[in-house]
């Protein structure tokens, strides 16, 4: 954490960190950003912080024309808000065991230098250095025998895989034929049936004979004769 009480930086510890802010990848050198902030690191150093403003940022620092508006153009604001952004990235990360560092507070323009006190007493979290209790090798061993290997698993799953794909092969199968089975049959007893009347009225043609089936059959179906 940042104590009041510690002394201010020297300017050179300043340039350090502003170098090794500008030689990471959050800041690259000659970029947008790194000009901005040289320039108010420079400015602030030389004792002229209060002279930094939107306009003389955007003149001096990023060379703009002089007829710069702050209040047309943003671009200023802008690389304001991607700087302080960049910064609290690179202090979340890199920078993290950083003993100074370089702040762009919201609503000014004006860089501020942090002292941190004690960071070496709160390095950060790394996954790979937490100690996890090992397993006994027996209980390890007993754990190994006790599960089914890969290709028991995998072997498994194929078989209920093509057990169920036969099924629903089949089913639809069943399904497809199902209905021209019915079909079939209802010809061959209709067929069987014109061929009963056809011995019964052997003078009748056989356009007369399957007239006369389907007549009996809406007769039949619906009870009441055709006229």
């Amino acid at each position: 954490m940042t104590c009041s009480s510690l002394p201010q930086p020297s300017p050179v510890a300043v340039r350090d960190e502003l170098r090794r802010v500008l030689d990471s990848s959050f800041i690259p050198d000659d970029s947008l950003l790194a000009k901005m902030l040289t320039y108010v690191v420079d400015r602030t150093l030389a004792g002229d912080g209060r002279s930094i403003k939107a306009y003389t940022v955007a003149v001096e620092a990023l060379g703009r024309p002089t007829d710069f508006d702050p209040d047309r153009d943003s671009t200023v604001r802008v690389a304001a808000m991607r700087l302080r952004s960049a910064l609290d990235h690179y202090y979340s990360g890199p920078g993290a065991q950083s003993a100074l560092r370089i702040r762009m507070q919201p609503g000014s323009y004006r860089p501020t230098f942090e002292l941190v006190a004690d960071v070496a007493s709160e390095p950060p979290l790394v996954v790979d250095q937490i100690d996890v209790p090992a397993m006994p090798p027996a209980l390890l061993s007993r754990f190994r025998l006790a599960m089914p290997s890969t290709r028991v698993w995998l072997a498994t799953i194929s078989a209920i895989l093509a057990f169920d794909l036969l099924a629903t092969v089949s089913l639809m199968a069943v399904q497809l034929r199902a209905p021209q089975a019915q079909a079939a049959q209802r010809w061959a007893s209709a067929a069987s049936e014109v061929q009963t009347l056809g011995a019964e009225k052997p003078n009748k043609a056989i356009g007369v004979l399957v007239y006369d089936y389907i007549q009996n059959h809406v007769q039949t179906s619906y009870g009441q004769p055709i006229n």
